[in-house]
């Protein structure tokens, strides 16, 4: 539901550094008389005069030449440049390269091949819950079918939970394999088949696309508004939370990204807004819509009482036949299922109101933790968010909807069905509320989290904590004040247009300070996908490389804190972190990270230096483009003259386990896991088997024990090529 906010923002002063392509859509948008013919004529008056004045961007006066400025635009605006990036950036113009990625919708055709065949990234979140549904949901439905034995199943968790193998014994086994069977026979794919597809997709954006600004945006911001694999509730949303709520809105309309992040069911369920009703005794929007009804209702004509719970009125909050309580606890599975199963169920069950997401949303994602609320503000925030629910995942989901349907001939009783998104009037606090100091009336619905969620957006502080974030991603830990300043007015000024913030940003003299250029350090992430692309890798087999990710600190999608992965030094600097980025350095130049493709030679147009030193010299420039080569070279050169340098870094690299993304518990069948490794629970792939089956067979590791693959590697895993 698209809603404009009732808090008026400031109107934003015209921008002097407008594109055409901009403008065009503006005009567009604007055709329906929100931007008249003279409004229009005075933006590509001003657009002219801004090429015709020749303004730059404001590098020189921060002593840089062109080239520099250009690299310095690609290792904060991009995952760092690829062979060449430099020079097409210096062609085409800086100011034109930032506008063409701040409009971002360039053509990928190199993503688009890349991506063919990834069937979870075009489902619906419907699509997904039934094609990936929770492994004890699979479990839950085979006992009602009779597909296993409750007995079995009871008999194989006590086994794993004795530390037996649980598989031991051809009954055991049996068991097993009537599971595999029940999931082909109703088309069920296991959920680590779709965070394969989820982590790929990722690294191949990062890569390959030429829309590289959105790529960095969709990362700040899904950190920003972290969700986790961790969490077995949100899990398998979380592709589809990406897609939908964060990658649309990271360079326009930071209020629309605010709803559509509070909506999706992947925050609902992390921060357990999805199970939070109205306390006991609480009056209900349904109750206070319905009063003229509430005879209808106690005779049961049009639906009402069953709906109602049995209750004149209304329902209990979160007991009544809407919420799927009802007589039968077990959501209409029946009552012989195993207890485990059971307890799970109970577990998903509205619990009363929950603050979680009220906290996370003022202190995280709007206001910061110093921005003027307190518990007060937390408590009538999570009422005004009682209610705030989403359809449950597979076969759970098809009861709701027949409650939805009675609902449906109810109009006045407020509820809100947005698929994936519920709005329940039978479970929302409909009592006056007050939040900073802004009165909620009483007898309202959904209005009340929309409304909350105009006051966070438009808040002062919120500008502050958002211009904070971006200056510390784009610019240094710890940001010049005054850039701080000049952001948040300009959201402010803007009605939080996050593109135009974006703008101000790069035009700001701060970005372009000495202090700024290299003070910034990847994150894993940014070091795996900033060294394939200076290498022009590519990435045929991503598995290992994905895996080399989680083996540097940052397995994708997995940072369990609402916090998101941080963006700072004091996060990635310790020695550990420093000697895996090295291995990790050598380990890919030498070709031992399995499904990459590269050409040394081809970086330096086919010639062969003559020397460790001339390698040295050759590649660091190549590498890292327009930084100071000769202090680098100098400092690296006792390093690539140790000819003992990988085996020392590999062996005094932390020994963590190399996790994969089967090698969770929480990714497995409810005591159907037999161990460690590829083998345990659910072992997905379209024939059952792995979830990287799909890149398996014909791009290994080619090792290559060159002296020139070791000074590469010593080049990627210094700590230059860590700063960006």
């Amino acid at each position: 539901m698209q809603r404009r906010s009732s808090i008026r923002y400031p109107q934003p002063p015209p921008s002097s550094h407008l594109s055409r392509e901009g403008v065009k859509r503006g005009w567009e948008r604007g055709a329906g008389g929100e931007m008249g013919l003279a409004t229009l004529l005075l933006l590509l008056a001003l657009s002219s005069a801004s090429a015709a004045s020749g303004d730059q961007l404001p590098w020189q006066a921060a002593g840089l030449d062109q080239r520099q400025a250009a690299a310095h635009l690609l290792d904060r605006f991009a995952y760092g440049p690829r062979p060449g990036d430099v020079d097409r950036v210096v062609a085409m113009g800086l100011e034109t390269w930032l506008e063409r990625q701040l409009g971002g919708g360039l053509a990928d055709p190199e993503v688009d091949r890349q991506l063919r065949g990834f069937e979870s990234l075009d489902l619906s979140v419907r699509e997904i819950t039934e094609t990936y549904p929770p492994p004890f949901l699979i479990l839950m439905e085979a006992q009602r079918a009779g597909a296993v034995d409750r007995q079995a199943v009871a008999e194989l968790r006590a086994r794993r939970e004795s530390g037996e193998d649980g598989l031991a014994g051809g009954e055991m086994r049996g068991t097993y394999g009537d599971l595999m069977r029940f999931m082909r026979d109703q088309g069920y794919r296991p959920q680590r088949e779709l965070l394969g597809e989820m982590m790929v997709q990722k690294l191949y954006r990062a890569l390959y696309s030429e829309n590289q600004l959105t790529e960095v945006l969709t990362d700040f911001w899904f950190n920003h508004f972290n969700v986790s694999i961790t969490d077995n509730e949100a899990r398998v949303y979380v592709s589809a939370y990406e897609r939908d709520a964060i990658r649309p809105h990271v360079l326009g309309d930071f209020r629309q990204m605010l709803e559509a992040t509070a909506k999706h069911p992947a925050m609902l369920q992390y921060l357990d807004n999805a199970r939070s009703v109205a306390e006991e005794g609480a009056p209900t929007t349904l109750e206070r819509r319905t009063a003229a009804l509430r005879d209808r209702f106690a005779s049961g004509r049009r639906g009402g009482g069953r709906f109602a719970g049995g209750r004149a009125g209304g329902s209990r909050p979160g007991s009544g036949r809407f919420a799927g309580r009802g007589g039968d606890r077990s959501g209409g599975f029946g009552s012989d299922l195993d207890p485990e199963l059971r307890r799970l169920i109970e577990e998903r069950r509205p619990q009363g109101l929950n603050e979680n997401y009220a906290r996370e949303l003022m202190e995280l994602h709007t206001l910061g933790v110093d921005g003027g609320y307190d518990q007060d503000d937390v408590v009538a925030v999570a009422r005004a968010f009682s209610g705030w629910t989403a359809f449950p995942p597979g076969s759970l989901r098809r009861e709701v909807e027949r409650r939805v349907e009675r609902a449906r001939r109810l109009p006045q009783a407020g509820f809100v069905f947005e698929d994936p998104f519920i709005f329940r009037a039978d479970a929302h606090d409909a009592a006056e509320k007050t939040v900073l100091g802004h009165r909620l009336a009483a007898g309202r619905g959904v209005e009340d989290g929309l409304e909350v969620l105009d006051l966070l957006a438009a808040h002062p502080s919120t500008a502050r904590h958002l211009a904070t974030k971006l200056a510390v991603r784009f610019v240094s830990d710890q940001p010049p004040a005054s850039l701080v300043d000049r952001l948040a007015a300009r959201y402010l000024e803007t009605g939080g247009d996050l593109g135009q913030v974006i703008r101000s940003l790069a035009w700001s003299p701060e970005f372009w300070s000495a202090d700024a250029r290299a003070a910034k350090i990847k994150s894993p992430f940014e070091v795996a996908v900033s060294a394939l692309r200076a290498l022009d890798a590519d990435l045929r087999e991503p598995r290992a490389a994905v895996e080399w990710v989680s083996r540097m600190g940052q397995p994708l999608y997995a940072y369990q804190a609402p916090t998101g992965y941080p963006d700072q030094a004091a996060a990635w600097v310790n020695t550990g972190a420093l000697l895996s980025r090295m291995n990790f350095g050598l380990q890919l130049a030498t070709g031992r990270v399995a499904g990459v493709r590269f050409d040394l030679a081809a970086l330096d147009g086919g010639r062969e230096p003559e020397s460790l030193a001339a390698a040295l010299e050759t590649y660091v420039p190549l590498l890292m483009p327009e930084r100071d080569a000769t202090a680098t070279v100098e400092r690296l050169e006792p390093m690539v003259r140790d000819p003992e340098l990988a085996r020392k870094i590999e062996a005094a690299s932390p020994a963590a386990e190399r996790r994969s993304l089967w090698d969770d518990d929480s990714f497995s069948i409810p005591g159907l896991d037999d161990g460690p490794g590829p083998r345990r629970g659910l072992r997905p792939s379209r024939d059952g088997g792995d979830p990287w089956a799909r890149w398996v067979g014909g791009a290994g590791a080619e090792v290559d024990d060159s002296a020139v693959a070791h000074v590469v590697g010593v080049i990627l895993g210094s700590p230059e090529f860590q700063r960006r």
